[in-house]
Order: C-alpha cells, then sequence, then structure tokens
C-alpha cells in the first residue's frame, strides 16, 4: 500500500502543476526502472491528467484515437524517461508548453 501510495504521489508530482526537483526525478526514473508495478500506476495515474482538449491534442500527436491517447503518451514518455533518452529539462518543457522536436518524436514514438 506504501509503494502504490507514494508512486501515485510521484506520478503526480512529476506530470501534474508542480514539477519535482532534479533529484525527485532521478529517484522517480530508478523506481520506475526496477518495478512493473510502479509503470503500471504511473502511466494509470498520468492518463487521469488529460482534459479533453489534451486527449485531443494527444491524439493527433501519437497517431492513437483520442480515447487511448493519454496511455499512450504517457507510457512513450515512461519509457523515453527509463530508457535516458528523456531528461529531467524535457519534462520541464512539458510543463511549460514547450514542445520540442524531440518531446514530438517520443510523444510520436520514434
Amino acid at each position: 500500500m506504501r509503494a502504490r501510495t507514494a508512486t501515485i504521489m510521484i506520478s503526480i508530482a512529476l506530470l501534474a502543476g508542480c514539477a519535482p526537483t532534479q533529484q525527485q526525478y532521478d529517484a522517480t526514473v530508478t523506481l520506475l526502472e526496477g518495478s512493473a508495478r510502479a509503470r503500471n500506476e504511473f502511466v494509470k495515474e498520468c492518463a487521469k491528467d488529460f482534459d479533453a482538449n489534451q486527449r485531443h491534442t494527444a491524439g493527433i500527436v501519437t497517431n492513437v484515437s483520442d480515447k487511448d491517447a493519454p496511455r499512450v503518451a504517457c507510457q512513450r514518455y515512461l519509457a523515453a524517461a527509463i530508457s535516458g533518452r528523456a531528461t529531467y529539462q524535457d519534462l520541464l518543457d512539458i510543463k511549460a508548453h514547450r514542445f520540442t522536436p524531440k518531446l514530438v518524436k517520443i510523444f510520436q514514438g520514434r
């Protein structure tokens, strides 16, 4: 139960309005690397944060249905973060609505 709560809190901190510190980001990525359960919880909580407009935009970028777009976008970002392709700076860019070519490629799955 504590692990689930920690995972949810971390995922909310990562993708909600407040930006985590570099240390929190690195610790979260380390947690997600080693736990399939944490990854599943992260995607589930992350996907909840999309409103209708964000779903539509994510659907266009990810090239999937609006319904599936939040899950797919979260999974693609998560995979990129775990692989080291997505960085702390990329997360800050997402939060500031600065979508770089690198981020577009990540969300497109390339």
